[in-house]
């Protein structure tokens, strides 16, 4: 039972007694509702104001036996309150309700569901990004160690609606599911896509045979986690300094390298250009690995490709890059 189940049980003892020491001095005191309330409050408190006492013998002895009663009550509730404020419950408890009410007004972020080792990585990217997401998990003590302080998190089983709802999940872009076990990340999707059917899903499996289980549950994404690692290790092997230069260029001292997605705008000042007269590589320093347009996807495009409306740009660099190329072909009528 912990410190708010323990306070609660005393007050609720509290006003059992107030009850209780109120109709028995209406009774043995023939005193009105108010003068029996008013003594019971004093006598349960330890207060006694001397005011209103009680005359008859029987009303002495009721007072004698609730007053020991009350001392009990007051000091286990005292006591509650105290180990609130000692041990930070009660400062956590005002973090989690302004925590609430930031969830409530978040949209567009992203859900989180899982912080094990895979979820955890995925926790430290979005915050390193400032993404804004709500992070999922059944394990307070690993939830609090992970996000608190550093994000917005809620603490349940995410295979619950409820669980989903209070993440914001009707207002959000896209959800992570990363649960060692595949049935619940199949059971996490179909209750994701129902509660809001244009989201965006990126599941974790363990097994490959799950991956069609997954895709049809409503994923758009399906990572294998020890397939990639097996993958990496392989290479590693075979082509040691391939992997070797990967590794550098993802992490070169502070520079950030990484891949990003580009969306054209209808107003972009590139489009209608080709990737050689917008002249990328040498205005931005980034690469254009490959170029989505609806369905089709252009892997390593020729210079001659022409960028239009709604195109998609897989582009490669560093995070200033990036940002900087981000900003410059930017929709002009985007907010």
């Amino acid at each position: 039972m912990n410190g708010f189940r323990h306070l609660r049980f005393g007050l609720g003892l509290m006003i059992i007694l107030a009850v209780f020491g109120t109709i028995g001095f209406m009774i043995f005191e023939s005193m009105t509702f108010f003068d029996a309330f008013w003594l019971t409050i004093i006598t349960v408190l330890t207060v006694g104001y001397g005011d209103t006492i009680p005359v008859t013998f029987a009303g002495r002895v009721f007072a004698l036996l609730i007053i020991p009663i009350s001392i009990g009550i007051v000091t286990y509730v005292i006591g509650s309150i105290t180990a609130l404020i000692i041990e930070g419950e009660l400062s956590l408890a005002v973090r989690r309700r302004k925590m609430e009410k930031e969830i409530e007004k978040l949209s567009g972020h992203i859900i989180v569901c899982g912080l094990g080792r895979v979820g955890e990585q995925v926790m430290q990217y979005l915050q390193d990004k400032q993404i804004p997401a709500v992070f999922i998990d059944q394990n307070e003590e690993i939830i609090t160690q992970l996000a608190y302080k550093k994000g917005n998190y809620v603490i349940g089983d995410a295979t619950n609606d409820e669980i989903l709802i209070k993440a914001g999940i009707k207002r959000a872009s896209g959800l992570v599911t990363t649960l060692p076990r595949d049935a619940e990340n199949v059971f996490i999707t179909l209750s994701a896509k129902a509660l809001n059917p244009s989201l965006t899903i990126v599941t974790r499996a363990e097994k490959n045979d799950s991956k069609d289980k997954l895709i049809k549950a409503g994923a758009d994404k399906v990572i294998t986690p020890h397939s990639i690692s097996g993958k990496q290790m392989v290479l590693s092997l075979l082509k040691p300094k391939s992997v070797d230069y990967v590794d550098m260029m993802l992490q070169v001292g502070k520079q950030e390298y990484g891949f990003e997605e580009i969306y054209l705008g209808r107003f972009s000042p590139i489009i209608y250009k080709t990737i050689k007269e917008a002249d990328i590589r040498k205005k931005y320093g980034i690469t254009v690995v490959a170029v989505l347009k609806g369905d089709q996807f252009i892997s390593n495009p020729s210079a001659d490709v022409e960028l239009e409306a709604d195109d998609r740009l897989i582009v490669f660099g560093s995070s200033e890059q990036l940002q900087s190329f981000e900003q410059a072909v930017k929709d002009d009528n985007e907010g």
